[in-house]
């Protein structure tokens, strides 16, 4: 029997870090509807909107299409300061009936169809060899220190100084937030994005950008003549 996958979009009325972040638009298009769109070139089965702004449920409506659902979600589990993130993914869930729960995020604009699609796949096929999730990371390049000041990848005081070109300095990944791949049933017992036996997807920074301030966005922007059909 074909499992059933719904895409999960959660975004809160009153963002932080970059107000209004969902509504903020690049080439003409909000956050939110950019990730609709992305979502709705997917085979999955449902697209669940989950938000505690009921302005956005008339963005969900203008698309006439029986994949989108929107939820209008309790003031309580939308505030950070006080619900837990464990306690917003619950509550998300519990409205939902499916198999495989697809969680991403609006704030990843250069994440597209073709990222959820091929990491869908590698979840379902992965499934046989043990893993029992996904997870999306960025692949990135640095000398990188710890907070004990202590280098983590390099050696600052070695006798000859190995460029980062040199291929000899190894890679660190980065959680983005991007995509979270579980079963519904798990997912919804615990109320985590990760799973004891996750496969981490890679991406590379660009497909991965995260947006959380006015620098990101804007930056955001400047590259975005690449993606003008979003």
């Amino acid at each position: 029997m074909k499992k059933k996958i719904t895409a999960v979009i959660i975004a809160r009325k009153n963002s932080t870090r970059l107000p209004n972040k969902m509504y903020r638009k690049i080439n003409g298009k909000s956050l939110i509807e950019i990730k609709i769109n992305h979502l709705l070139k997917t085979k999955v089965d449902e697209i669940a909107v989950g938000s505690d702004d009921i302005k956005l449920e008339k963005i969900c409506k203008k698309y006439k299409n029986k994949r989108i659902k929107f939820y209008l979600r309790p003031d309580y589990y939308c505030d950070e300061k006080v619900a837990s993130a464990n306690e917003t993914i619950i509550n998300m869930l519990s409205y939902i009936k499916s198999d495989i729960i697809l969680w991403c995020y609006p704030t990843n604009p250069f994440t597209t169809n073709k990222h959820y699609s091929e990491a869908l796949n590698l979840y379902l096929k992965n499934l046989k060899r043990g893993y029992d999730g996904l997870y999306s990371v960025t692949k990135t390049l640095n000398y990188f220190w710890g907070t004990n000041k202590k280098p983590i990848n390099h050696n600052p005081l070695e006798k000859r100084h190995t460029r980062l070109s040199e291929g000899k300095i190894p890679y660190l990944y980065v959680d983005n937030g991007a995509i979270f791949i579980r079963d519904h049933k798990s997912m919804l017992k615990d109320g985590r994005h990760w799973s004891k036996k996750g496969f981490m997807y890679i991406m590379d920074e660009k497909s991965g950008w995260d947006i959380n301030f006015t620098w990101d966005l804007e930056a955001a922007k400047l590259r975005s003549f690449k993606y003008k059909k979003f």
